[in-house]
């Protein structure tokens, strides 16, 4: 557990799930650019994607961000991934049983993610790696340095570990200009109007929001 200016972070546990969710579908389900653009969760509601995100919970690799009274104000939900050109193909799969039309295309551009950032060729020496797989800050605690923090804490555990390398993919801008700032290095970067199934382009957000991109660091 780490003391960090007005917040506290700490480890994300299992019973944290009710609160967390409801902090996600008041942040990420509706503001994360590829889902505010095809309004994903109209009504605060979208089963897949809320499996999507809460799944790894269980690793213990997550953190949460706490206030003074307890409250959880920002949550980074990281997964351990295998490096193997089979999760982009578990990926398409996922998408064509996919029973959400929206999500479906969500999915095919994760696939189309791995298929162009073929990591596991970039790092032939390394059999895994820990994604971080959501990231969420409580509106009314942003710009206070939470998001840092969150990463921070979840390195000094990936160090602790022997994982040597952490993943953050950036569907925004913002969350990309954060990632180059922490030594983050792009090994994927294609523009949204050129993801495209049956020729036309899976999903465009709105400006800034022109890229997709995988970033990796590495630890040691």
């Amino acid at each position: 557990m780490s003391q960090t200016r007005e917040f506290t972070v700490k480890p994300l546990l299992m019973e944290d799930r009710d609160e967390v969710l409801k902090l996600l579908k008041r942040t990420f389900f509706i503001d994360e650019p590829l889902n505010k653009k095809i309004q994903l969760c109209p009504n605060g509601e979208c089963a897949e994607l809320e499996e999507f995100c809460m799944s790894p919970l269980h690793e213990g690799l997550s953190f949460k961000a706490v206030d003074s009274k307890g409250k959880i104000v920002g949550v980074l939900i990281n997964e351990t991934c295998p490096l193997t050109d089979k999760i982009g193909v578990a990926l398409y799969e996922k998408a064509e049983a996919s029973k959400d039309s929206k999500f479906k295309k969500i999915l095919h551009i994760l696939a189309k993610r791995e298929e162009g950032s073929r990591l596991w060729e970039k790092f032939p020496n390394d059999d895994k790696l820990v994604e971080v797989k959501v990231a969420a800050t409580d509106p009314d605690w942003r710009n206070k340095g939470i998001l840092v923090a969150l990463v921070e804490e979840t390195e000094k555990l990936l160090r602790q570990r022997g994982v040597r390398l952490a993943r953050l993919d950036s569907s925004s801008e913002f969350s990309a200009r954060a990632a180059e700032r922490h030594n983050f290095t792009c090994y994927y970067k294609a523009r949204y109007t050129d993801i495209k199934m049956a020729g036309e382009p899976l999903i465009v957000p709105d400006p800034p929001h022109v890229y997709d991109r995988v970033f990796v660091k590495e630890l040691f």
